[in-house]
């Protein structure tokens, strides 16, 4: 599945708005998610990064200008949240995770609780390069895919359903050529969303993106 890996699809990051524009969408999202992770999967999330990077990483959105305390905590019960960020990850020395990954593992988050924590990353910078070692493996052996779509930060394409050159290099490195998809629309109408934002679910392979 193929999310848009905008910040307004975390719960609670935009407390001034009277209505959830994007309810239905992460409604979709979660859906999407807990049959991907259904007995007992964990996913890899593959996302944009500003370098070829893997491991186990830290959701934050303060690269989009979130406070980590707004971020929503599974571990502490339905519409709680931390003092300094959920606490599945808290106390563990993680990179911090780039906002499409970061996006990626809280939806993750919302579906598996705690267990989030144990989904890796793989981040790919936005040109295409040679995936071997370790990110291939990863990509051949993950249990499915939470693919962050959105493009590069100031590229030339950044829709929510933009993937970079690197991002489609490491799905074809998984061997997703020749999968289908099913596309669900999701019109916005407020004055400062896109048009539409598109969740994609792969076929012929359990897979996620945001």
């Amino acid at each position: 599945m193929i999310l848009p890996a905008t910040p307004l699809l975390v719960p609670g990051v935009t407390p001034g708005l009277r209505t959830d524009p994007l309810a239905d969408l992460r409604g979709a999202v979660a859906s999407a998610l807990a049959a991907l992770t259904a007995g007992g999967a964990l996913p890899l999330v593959l996302a944009h990064g500003a370098v070829l990077r893997h491991g186990h990483l830290r959701p934050t959105l303060a690269g989009s200008g979130i406070g980590d305390h707004w971020l929503p905590d599974p571990s502490t019960g339905p519409g709680r949240r931390p003092r300094t960020g959920p606490e599945q990850w808290a106390g563990r020395a993680r990179p911090p995770a780039g906002t499409g990954a970061s996006v990626a593992l809280l939806a993750l988050a919302d579906v598996l609780g705690v267990r989030a924590a144990d989904v890796e990353t793989l981040e790919v910078p936005p040109s295409t390069v040679a995936l071997d070692g370790g990110p291939l493996e990863l990509l051949r052996r993950a249990d499915g895919l939470v693919v962050a779509g959105g493009g590069a930060p100031g590229g030339l394409d950044s829709s929510p359903d933009a993937l970079t050159d690197g991002i489609r290099a490491a799905l074809r490195a998984a061997g997703a050529d020749g999968w289908t998809a099913e596309v669900q629309v999701f019109e916005q109408r407020h004055d400062h969303l896109p048009p539409e934002y598109r969740v994609t679910t792969l076929s012929d392979r359990k897979i996620a993106a945001c």
